[in-house]
């Protein structure tokens, strides 16, 4: 019936250079301590779709790279982003900064398989983690077998192709 609180998952994003991620994004925290003194962050969960932690979910992370944040800021509550982690261009005399990349054509492609796998397995197992079906929905389903909010999450490009099956 309840649960304790977490810290969240670590999320090292050196580790997962150029990787490709959809993150859903919770909000935007402002005054975090650190030892640099209180910092923003954003509150996310990170699905790893390829390299070295393919199929990994940190989930409740914190980012604080500043290139990062600008780039999920709007994404707050809202469809996840998709995109490669990168680094552009160092000034003098410090590191690059990490970046977000958009995503390609394969990109988008390989997140709505991995996001019609996650809801098949999602109801086939219940939402409440066992194997009783899931109630049915007042709306008709979505294509691909997805959740609507699954659904709502993804590119109109890829909508339209699944709405053609």
């Amino acid at each position: 019936m309840f649960q304790q609180p977490s810290q969240g998952d670590k999320f090292v994003v050196a580790d997962h250079l150029g990787s490709l991620c959809l993150l859903f994004v919770h909000q935007v925290v402002q005054g975090v301590t650190t030892s640099f003194g209180d910092k923003e962050a954003v509150s996310c969960d990170v699905h790893v779709l390829d390299g070295n932690d393919a199929g990994e979910i940190f989930q409740d992370c914190l980012i604080f790279q500043g290139g990062l944040i600008g780039s999920l800021r709007r994404a707050a509550g809202g469809n996840p982003v998709l995109a490669r982690i990168g680094q552009g261009i160092a000034k003098p005399g410090q590191t690059a900064p990490f970046i977000l990349t958009e995503f390609t054509a394969d990109d988008a492609a390989k997140a709505e398989a991995y996001l019609t796998e996650r809801a098949k397995k999602f109801t086939a197992a219940g939402s409440n983690g066992n194997s009783q079906p899931a109630p049915a929905a007042a709306d008709p389903a979505p294509p691909g077998g997805l959740t609507k909010e699954a659904f709502d999450a993804l590119p109109d490009e890829v909508k339209a192709l699944l709405a053609q099956r």
